[in-house]
């Protein structure tokens, strides 16, 4: 699946991403890294994660009696499927290293439902037992060595997740379902217990990124026009989806990040003026066409 897409300015993080040990590559997509090394006088940073359909298990650092989603570190945490769009304030030194789970795979992983975890960052000892390490080093080898069987649902469920975001035009439960060869009650429970999540929002969360992608590619897009390829009813609609996950309007994510690549390219300072004034005006009145969600 795709990941987060839009573009950034310098940042004060460093990010990584390794390949998972292959007993536990039909669970997870694969490990990532961040650590930072910030002015513990200065202000904290806010850093911005995009939702993903995505269960993470993470090992995290930071500086003395720091409190990170609501556990003191050092801490090895479970996150469960985050359903909208967050900022974490990183201040300080830290790190985090992470394993990020399939969507499903957690759950095949521990067999066991993972709607409960929805929104919530739990203790990984509470879910994995005892013997979870604090070494995010360790952190993939450990949960390789007790990968079980995948069960053929969760090969399943990726094969379709998979066609789902290569297929644009895929936009209704009833679609997925059908992909699937399941009814639409069977797919709803099928997601809710293994993703943590309805399809709905899978497929909403798919077709924001793709419309999130095409509009770094070009900013000049006319949004009403994406809206309706993408499934949505009008421009209004596809608005309030893309603000709710994204933070922000798709016009003023166009016009953001068509600032931050003229930066990045050092234009003159003239042509940087005029796309500012442009990334803060406000956003045209939405055209309310098509038909859709």
């Amino acid at each position: 699946m795709k990941g987060p897409v839009h573009r950034t300015e310098a940042s004060p993080f460093r990010l990584g991403r390794s390949a998972v040990p292959d007993a536990l590559a039909p669970f997870a997509e694969h490990g990532w890294t961040v650590d930072w090394s910030l002015d513990p006088a200065g202000p904290a940073h806010p850093s911005a994660v995009i939702p993903a359909p995505s269960v993470h298990v993470t090992v995290e650092r930071g500086e003395p009696g720091e409190v990170r989603h609501g556990h003191p570190l050092p801490a090895t945490l479970v996150h469960g499927v985050v359903t909208r769009m967050f900022s974490v304030e990183l201040a300080g030194a830290g790190s985090v290293v992470g394993v990020r789970f399939r969507a499903g795979g957690f759950a095949a992983f521990c067999g066991r439902d993972v709607d409960d975890l929805t929104d919530r960052v739990l203790p990984a000892r509470s879910l994995l037992g005892p013997a979870v390490p604090d070494d995010g080093a360790e952190l993939a080898t450990w949960l390789a060595d007790r990968a079980p069987e995948p069960p053929p649902v969760l090969a399943e469920l990726t094969a379709l997740l998979d066609a789902v975001a290569a297929d644009p035009t895929v936009v209704r439960v009833e679609q997925l379902a059908a992909l699937a060869g399941w009814s639409v009650r069977g797919t709803q429970r099928v997601f809710r217990a293994m993703v943590g999540v309805s399809p709905k929002w899978v497929i909403t969360r798919l077709r924001l990124l793709e419309a999130a992608h095409r509009l770094e590619l070009e900013p000049e897009l006319n949004v009403a026009e994406l809206a309706v390829q993408l499934g949505w009813y009008d421009q209004a609609h596809l608005t309030r989806d893309f603000r709710r996950l994204l933070g922000r309007p798709p016009g003023r994510y166009a016009r953001e990040g068509e600032l931050a690549q003229a930066r990045a390219a050092c234009p003159d300072p003239a042509s940087i003026s005029r796309i500012r004034r442009r990334a803060a005006a406000p956003a045209p009145t939405p055209d309310r066409r098509g038909t859709g969600w």
